[in-house]
Formats: structure tokens, C-alpha cells, sequence
């Protein structure tokens, strides 16, 4: 199983225009079998939906291929959850510095133990919810990212404080969600313009104006 997930994941990433090398590879493998075995016990994913590869691993990965993110950049993952996209970026791009921040204290341990366990370095759990952790993070980051954990009005809210100046907020949001993207357009009512996207994750549009991306994804 593990050389199959290994094969999967290299084939999607080189479609997405991501290299991953043996080392980061072996890391995913190894994330993915903690997920796996964690998740029997803890809800950190649907247990509904069995195609992690892409719909986590790989769709977490996609605004490396499209240079959406820097690789020296200090990145806030807003709703970090199992790790999805911030973790996955860091292993991703190890020159990232990652700082996960999520309200659940049984989701904070499991990201604790993959750090741990991968040996990640500059990587760091923030437990506590968004206003509690922007107190002592204001103006700490290049980039806020957030994957399916608020509304995008509540993600830009909550990311504004901790941004430094020309600071980025990174929203992945689905067609699904009609009220999200209604409230995309009423924020660049014009100002936007269609990146090219991947048959895995569909449609990307860049808000220019903002300077914030909104991820629309078809999985």
C-alpha cells in the first residue's frame, strides 16, 4: 500500500507542478498511516470519503504549483484540523515556517505527534481559537491560510490582525457554497482574473485587489 500512496502522490504533485523527493515522500507516507490509524479513534477526517490522496494531500498542495506561496514565507493556517493544507504545504515546501492553529485539543495532539514523528522543524501548534491566538500574533505573518474550517468572511476577519504589512490571506473554499462565493464577488466585484487550474482541483480565481486567493475546486 505504501508504494502504491508513494506512486500516487509523486504522479498528482508532478501534475500540479510540485516535486517531492523520496524524503517527502516517505513523510506523506508515514503522515498518512498516522491519519489513518488516528482517525479510527478521533474524527480528524471524514470517514466517509476514503481518496485522502487527493482529496487532502494533493489538494493541499496545488497553490505550490501555481507559485501561490513563497518558500520562506511565515504562514498561519486558520483551522488547521488534521493538518490540511498548512502541515502539508510545510512538508511541501520545508522552507516554509508553519504555525497551525486549531481549537480542538485532541486535533493539537495528533498534529504534535506528526511534527514529533516526522521530525519537522519549523513547525509549530497554536491551540486555542482564532482571537485568542491573534493577541500574541499580531502582525507575525507573510501569509494566512485556511482549508474548509469558516466562512471566507470570518477567515479574512480573522487573518487581517495577524498579517504584517502586504500580508496574504489564502482561502480554499468549494462551489457548494453558493453564500461563499456570492461573497467573493461582492468583495472584487471586478477586480479578479481565472488562474490556470488542474483537472485535479478545478477552477482557481486570484482577487487581485485584496490580494487574497479563493479556491473554488471541483474534487
Amino acid at each position: 500500500m505504501e508504494k502504491e500512496l508513494k506512486k500516487n502522490l509523486k504522479r498528482g504533485a508532478d501534475d500540479l507542478g510540485v516535486e517531492l523527493d523520496s524524503t517527502q515522500l516517505q513523510q506523506f507516507a508515514v503522515y498518512y498511516r498516522e491519519l489513518e490509524k488516528w482517525n479510527r479513534n478521533i474524527n480528524l477526517v471524514s470517514r466517509k470519503r476514503h481518496d485522502w490522496t487527493r482529496v487532502h494531500f494533493l489538494d493541499s498542495l496545488v497553490p505550490l504549483g501555481m507559485d501561490l506561496v513563497e518558500g520562506s514565507e511565515r504562514v498561519v493556517d486558520l483551522g488547521a484540523g488534521a493538518g490540511f493544507p498548512g502541515l502539508v504545504l510545510k512538508i511541501g515546501s520545508p522552507g516554509l515556517e508553519v504555525y497551525l492553529v486549531e481549537a480542538s485539543g485532541k486535533k493539537c495532539t495528533f498534529l504534535r505527534h506528526i511534527i514529533r514523528t516526522l521530525k519537522i522543524m519549523g513547525a509549530q501548534v497554536l491551540e486555542g481559537r482564532f482571537k485568542e491566538v491573534s493577541d500574541g500574533w499580531a502582525g507575525e505573518f507573510d501569509l494566512a491560510v485556511s482549508r474548509a474550517s469558516a466562512k471566507p468572511h470570518l477567515i479574512l476577519e480573522s487573518a487581517e490582525p495577524l498579517l504584517k504589512e502586504g500580508g496574504r490571506t489564502l482561502v480554499y473554499s468549494i462551489p457548494q457554497r453558493t453564500s461563499s462565493i456570492k461573497l467573493w464577488e461582492k468583495l472584487t466585484p471586478t477586480e479578479y482574473r481565472v488562474l490556470p487550474g488542474s483537472g485535479l482541483s478545478g477552477k482557481w480565481s486570484r482577487a487581485v485587489q485584496r490580494s487574497t486567493f479563493n479556491a473554488q475546486r471541483y474534487l
